[in-house]
């Protein structure tokens, strides 16, 4: 029973501890550097061996970004209000998580489509996103969008040439996830601390701004997270309408909560974790389901 609470407490107590201090948000830097170990871990282990491109692929590619694009522009149009409406884009045009290769591994659903829909997406925006996010910010300069580009290259790309060359080198390497794994999952809950501080360092230096902002962005994500798998559910045929559902839906939040830190504010990123708490939820809900049909076969032998 504790090891199934130990994950949603190391998301719910740091971000909790966070709004008690404040004064953390000025570790704001230290993300950047969680986010690329968090991430190197995820190449290390990565298989390419499983990768296989579908049509879908790109169909699932080109929607995560109309999504992004969509939440945009319908909460601008909807609120008037621009951290809402950057929230909602930064919710939608998250990428596809690493972790929902291990979902689906645990739904026993084909896990190769997930991993290729996490290269193919994660690709995809880091391309798509200097542009987007020089209109999203206001700031069409190609020194903005230059700047946009070598955060996302120390990010993604330097993570993964250093993991695919150690990998090389020493190839004992790929179990190192597994074995640090809660280690890894630890960086993340200093993460969310950090940022959960800086929102509260936001609203202690702008006392005008209203807290019912939070509710909102995470209804948006609400709202987001319902769309993402539900679409993603009706790009694939049936045999694969699971794995490209949870290749929308569960998203590389850790990504985009960073970059949402860095060009919207922190309560941009508010959506973004708020969408963490809702697909993390679907998560749940869908392995007690496996579990329960698993015991309900297992009864009837």
């Amino acid at each position: 029973m504790w090891k199934t609470l130990l994950r949603p407490a190391m998301i719910f107590i740091p971000l909790g501890l966070g709004l008690f201090f404040p004064g953390a948000g000025e570790w704001k830097f230290l993300i950047r550097y969680l986010l690329m170990t968090m991430l190197f871990m995820v190449f290390l282990k990565l298989s390419l061996k499983e990768l296989r491109v579908r049509n879908s692929h790109w169909v699932l590619l080109a929607v995560n970004l109309a999504i992004g694009v969509s939440a945009y522009m319908l909460t601008r149009w909807i609120s008037g209000n621009e951290t809402l409406a950057q929230a909602a884009f930064f919710t939608g045009i998250t990428p596809t998580a690493t972790a929902a290769s291990v979902v689906m591994g645990f739904l026993r659903g084909n896990v190769g489509y997930v991993i290729t829909a996490f290269i193919i997406t994660n690709a995809g925006m880091t391309l798509f996103m200097p542009f987007l996010l020089s209109w999203v910010c206001g700031n069409s300069s190609w020194a903005f969008m230059l700047h946009v580009a070598e955060s996302l290259f120390f990010l993604l790309v330097i993570p993964a040439l250093v993991a695919f060359t150690l990998r090389k080198l020493y190839p004992a390497a790929r179990e190192w996830p597994k074995k640090l794994a809660t280690a890894t999952f630890g960086l993340w809950s200093v993460c969310l601390f950090i940022i959960a501080a800086s929102a509260a360092e936001f609203f202690r230096n702008n006392p005008g701004v209203s807290p019912w902002i939070i509710a909102e962005t995470a209804f948006i994500a609400l709202i987001i997270c319902i769309a993402s798998f539900g679409i993603g559910g009706l790009l694939e045929r049936k045999r694969l309408r699971r794995e490209a559902s949870q290749s929308l839906g569960q998203k590389n939040t850790t990504l985009t909560i960073y970059l949402a830190l860095v060009y919207g504010g922190p309560l941009a990123a508010m959506g973004v974790i708020s969408y963490v708490l809702w697909h993390n939820s679907y998560n749940a809900i869908q392995l007690f389901l496996v579990d329960r049909r698993k015991r309900i076969k297992e009864n009837k032998r």
